[in-house]
């Protein structure tokens, strides 16, 4: 998840700082770092930004798709066989 220090850090889309008052969200990191909306991902928002953002979707549909492929990795089925679901 991204790291956010509040009245520091800066709006990935309007390049304003998020303030302590203002509504502010993150997005998780992603593998696929060729996609062209990749460096928005670890990022923060103001919630406002990201709401009205015409890539929102797009955006969400990635993050879909990745807890699908890392649900199907080997990885993911290794963790879950030796300890369980969470």
């Amino acid at each position: 998840m991204a790291i956010i220090l509040l009245n520091s850090s800066i709006c990935a889309l309007c390049g304003k700082i998020l303030a302590e008052t203002d509504e502010v969200i993150g997005l998780p990191p992603v593998s696929f770092s060729d996609h062209p909306l990749y460096k928005y991902f670890d990022s923060g928002f103001h919630k406002q930004c990201y709401d009205t953002w015409n890539e929102k979707e797009t955006i969400e549909e990635l993050i879909r798709q990745e807890k699908i492929n890392f649900n199907q990795s080997d990885y993911y089925k290794e963790m879950m066989a030796k300890y369980g679901k969470p």
